[in-house]
């Protein structure tokens, strides 16, 4: 997974923006900042940055550690 990333959502479809938000969480990503909302013609554009937490860089890291100790 990327250690970061930014969900993208607009005014339009506020719901889907959320369930991205939220499906980011249940993969292990914690909120990285603010929610930035900016004005584009008729419509809001929000902005969610993300961050893997560290725990599951470390779990990542682990499994990978044993599928070399399992080579040798």
């Amino acid at each position: 997974m990327k250690p970061y990333m930014i969900v993208e959502g607009n005014s339009q479809s506020i719901e889907q923006f959320e369930k991205k938000v939220a499906s980011a969480l249940e993969l292990g990503y914690s909120l990285a900042g603010e929610l930035v909302a900016q004005s584009h013609s008729n419509e809001m554009k929000f902005y969610q940055p993300l961050i893997l937490s560290e725990d599951e860089e470390e779990e990542e890291w682990d499994e990978d550690e044993e599928e070399e100790e399992d080579e040798d």
